[in-house]
């Protein structure tokens, strides 16, 4: 037996709208199988709270689904009453809509948690997107089997793979030999000392394929930029918009999550990733940090981090960097530069890549068009001379 923590969202969050074709407006999310695609939802917006329960199936690793008798309740945070037995239910896959009904952005996985034996009896869900208040999401399509890892329950850490290079002031050092209070180079302050670092081995095996590790290949950002391959988690930031780094496809500088980058040559999911040694780091501030030669984030220790974090690992932090104030901000706040969501930073990128082949268009066009005027010119030489007129001689 093993304890086990989740993130969930009460399901009377996630309703069905009032222009929905199917269901009842105003009805809590339900399972997959009771909801039919092209079903609206929306969100009223809060926050998750953190659920505990006792593992003691086979496979300790994963929340499964249709085995509640192995999965109990020991604090529900007032979602589900301590001893139920739950279990992850079912999987819905949704996409935002725009103002005028459209689906926008990418898919996102929810998934519901239901008890007692029963797949209609759901009291929460998570998502492995965070959704906007306000917004509704069209069901595009469901599973009946929601089981998953642990892991893909809770906050994802901003991470950098063991052996990632971190700017200090006496050279670059690698991220696992950082220490509390080593200077690490910033953009916005110059050295500054490291107040909280961790590593952690992670097996891969059971983590969904989009939260497996982001391949940021060398110069994929741009010239030199990263000057090597940079293995970051999917969440992590990375600095765009400026100092050569995609400046041509931002308008500004912003951070964006590296999965939100694997639509350009060169940065990929590391899919068949099996296991991995993380490492992260918090500064006083969050930061803008040089890792492998290009512009990325120290941990931001927001909300949803803590929440993930052992309550050892909690206490440590708020005697180093006192409580939030209020409660529902970073520890370390506020960001050092604003942050796009994925959906986002993908439609910055196609919209980018579509005038970068434009440009690329043009300048070819310029040259046909060039090629094509001195192909006329050199013909017009060779009729002038094919007719040998008094004076060529001379013009030649």
């Amino acid at each position: 037996m093993v304890t086990r923590t989740i993130e969930a969202y009460d399901n009377e969050l996630l309703t069905v709208a009032s222009g929905s074709p199917s269901l009842r407006p105003g009805s809590a999310i339900i399972n997959n199988s009771d909801s039919p695609d092209g079903t609206i939802y929306e969100f009223s917006g809060g926050a998750p709270v953190t659920v505990t329960l006792e593992d003691t199936s086979a496979n300790q690793d994963v929340f499964n689904d249709d085995d509640y008798g192995n999965h109990r309740i020991t604090d529900g945070a007032g979602l589900v009453d301590t001893g139920k037995g739950v279990e992850a239910e079912s999987l819905f896959y949704m996409r935002a809509l725009d103002n005028c009904g459209n689906p926008t952005g990418p898919t996102i996985t929810v998934r519901v948690y239901s008890q007692d034996n029963n797949y209609g009896n759901v009291w929460g869900f998570n998502s492995d997107t965070p959704l906007e208040a306000g917004t509704q999401y069209v069901k595009v399509a469901g599973s009946n089997t929601g089981s998953a890892s642990y892991s893909s329950f809770t906050a994802d850490p901003v991470c950098y793979a063991e052996g990632t290079l971190i700017d200090t002031p006496d050279g670059p050092v690698p991220v696992e030999m950082l220490e509390p209070e080593h200077l690490v180079w910033t953009f916005d302050h110059g050295p500054v000392p490291v107040k909280w670092v961790r590593s952690e081995a992670h097996q891969l095996s059971m983590t969904a394929a989009d939260q497996k590790p982001i391949l940021i290949g060398a110069g994929a950002l741009g010239a030199g930029l990263p000057d090597r391959d940079l293995v970051v988690s999917p969440q992590h930031r990375i600095l765009v918009g400026g100092h050569g780094q995609l400046q041509d496809l931002f308008p500004s500088e912003a951070y964006v999550p590296a999965k939100s980058l694997t639509a350009l040559k060169g940065i990929r999911q590391m899919k068949g990733k099996k296991a991995i040694n993380w490492v992260h780091f918090a500064c006083e501030r969050h930061e803008v940090v040089m890792a492998n030669g290009c512009l990325s984030e120290s941990l931001l220790l927001g909300p949803m981090v803590l929440r993930s974090m052992t309550a050892h690992d909690r206490s440590a932090m708020t005697k180093i960097f006192g409580l939030a104030k209020p409660h529902d901000l970073a520890l370390n706040g506020p960001l050092a530069r604003d942050c796009l969501s994925v959906g986002a930073a993908r439609r910055h990128i196609a919209k980018g890549l579509k005038a970068r082949k434009q440009r690329q268009d043009d300048v070819i066009r310029k040259w046909d068009e060039d090629a094509a005027l001195e192909k006329r010119d050199a013909a017009l030489m060779r009729d002038i001379r094919a007719m040998d007129l008094p004076g060529l001689k001379s013009v030649a």
